[in-house]
């Protein structure tokens, strides 16, 4: 089955440029023994190999010309200085990676990652272009929203705002085993003296503690349940066996219905499919453990609330208006699509953008300028005709954002929030390069250099890129933080959505 990413890509070939050595094209898509061999203890050949390879490949030649980049200009000026690099004793990672900044920062593509690694050290060293330059633009929201994720504690205490709420606010729950440890912890602390098994106890959970920080943030079941196995004799409550499936797909979601009813709805990433559509369930859950169908309920059971919640009051004339929150939201599947704003629009595809793709190895051999459809929901549902609202910030990336640019085209729906990262073009698997000539430059973590690039350029209805620059809110509300507080308080940029669906303006 073929999956489509707004963050992931293909590539076929890379052909030669003004700096060709031979008139051989190179393929750049997997491991080429006679192109990525030389490149193995030469910083030199990783240059040429991302050069060339983004010469032949990469979809926004004549927007990087707009905006006044020369990439002739960058081989001439950097070819030399990372060629220089090999003359040292030793590189350091962060002297490679400043290189790696200067040459390639100036490119505008949203999702494009370029690694190339640093064989005196061993580390594989990562530049982001637009992450660089939406830090540098966007300087304190960028720090603030990143790792936000929606919380509804605060309007939950409300009495009478939210008429139902389902949140799946965990994805291994590892923080309920936390503070229930902690909490053993303070309770022991309080006592005057302490038995010896209490001791022992006391001992044992603050090693439990310790042994949390180690994996709390990383998406490896392996070590979690190295933890879980360690202390099963505790009996601590949530402490359970999860699998690696559950770390790579799991999701946050909200679902709420507040006063007035307006159907809310988040989530942390697209990856809705993998709940919601059989065929994406079959692969992305193979012999899925008790924790792994425990939380696919939930977020299934979060999505119906909202999709019946929807279709029964628009039904009964007693809608309010729709929000759907992509704040702080990577994008992934294109099929969800369906799922959420798909969900509200009528069956038999959607087209907020244009795209076109890159058709030969010449730089500017690009494919014709042609609509993007986006699947929406197949199966009988309404069309939603009361306010559509879209929450995003600068960390909505990618699906994220075409979801955002949507309402653009939607005459009840407005985008709500700041200006979105920047990163609308789609992509696909590494396995899948067999149409195109565009997409990853090398194998992540195998071959020395790995380019992520896109496969289809995505360009506004009114003929303009938005990659670099992202999309900017009809209504500009900027994000609170300390009001909002983790959820203890309000959230401004939701008061201005659910007030702009209540008063219509």
């Amino acid at each position: 089955m073929k999956k489509i990413y707004t963050g992931i890509c293909l590539l076929l070939v890379a052909a030669v440029s003004c700096h060709k050595e031979s008139n051989k094209v190179d393929n750049y898509s997997y491991e080429d023994s006679t192109v990525f061999r030389r490149a193995e203890k030469n910083f030199g050949e990783m240059f040429k190999i991302v050069w060339k390879g983004l010469n032949s490949n990469y979809s926004l030649w004549d927007y990087e010309k707009e905006n006044g980049l020369d990439w002739d200009e960058v081989y001439d000026k950097y070819y030399p200085r990372f060629r220089d690099l090999d003359s040292l004793d030793t590189v350091a990672d962060e002297d490679l990676k400043k290189l790696m900044e200067e040459a390639f920062g100036g490119l505008h593509d949203g999702h494009l990652a370029i690694q190339m690694k640093n064989y005196n050290t061993g580390n594989n060293i990562m530049v982001l272009p637009n992450t660089l330059r939406t830090k540098a633009e966007r300087g304190e929201e960028y720090e603030i929203v990143t790792g936000f994720k929606p919380n509804l504690s605060y309007y939950a205490g409300i009495p009478g705002e939210l008429l139902e709420y389902k949140p799946v606010t965990s994805v291994t729950d590892l923080e309920t085993p936390y503070k229930w440890v902690e909490s053993q912890i303070l309770a022991l602390s309080m006592k005057t003296v302490l038995t010896e098994e209490e001791l022992r106890l006391q001992n044992t959970y603050i090693e439990l503690l310790k042994d949390f920080q180690d994996v709390i943030h990383k998406a490896d079941a392996e070590s979690i349940n190295r933890i879980v196995f360690k202390y099963a004799h505790l009996g601590i409550p949530g402490l359970d066996y999860v699998d690696q499936a559950l770390l790579d797909n799991g999701i946050y979601v909200n679902y709420a219905l507040f006063k007035g009813n307006i159907a809310y709805f988040s989530f942390s990433s697209f990856k809705l499919s993998a709940f919601l559509d059989d065929d994406y369930f079959k692969e992305m859950w193979p012999n899925a453990s008790q924790s792994s169908l425990s939380h696919i309920a939930k977020v299934q059971e979060a999505w119906n609330s909202w999709f019946f919640a929807i279709q029964r009051l628009h039904n009964e004339g007693t809608l309010g208006g729709v929000i759907i929150d992509v704040r702080t939201n990577g994008g992934g599947l294109i099929n969800d699509y369906q799922y959420v704003m798909g969900a509200l629009l009528p069956s038999g595809g959607f087209s907020p953008m244009n795209s076109r793709f890159k058709r030969g190895t010449g730089r500017y051999d690009y494919s014709p300028v042609m609509p993007q459809y986006f699947q929406t929901y197949p199966y009988e549902h309404v069309t939603v005709t009361e306010p559509i609202v879209v929450l995003a910030n600068c960390r909505s990336v990618s699906m994220a954002e075409a979801t955002s640019i949507s309402t653009k085209s939607i005459d009840n729906a407005v985008l709500i929030g700041t200006r979105t990262f920047g990163g609308l073009c789609s992509l696909t698997a590494n396995t899948e390069y067999n149409y195109n000539y565009s997409g990853h430059i090398g194998i992540q973590g195998q071959t020395p250099v790995y380019c992520y690039t896109p496969t289809i350029a995505s360009i506004t209805k009114d003929g303009k890129f938005l990659d670099g620059i992202g999309i900017t809110p009809d209504i500009e509300v900027k994000f609170d933080n300390d009001a909002w507080a983790e959820g203890t308080g309000p959230d401004t940029q939701l008061d201005r959505a659910l007030e702009y669906i209540r008063t219509g303006k």
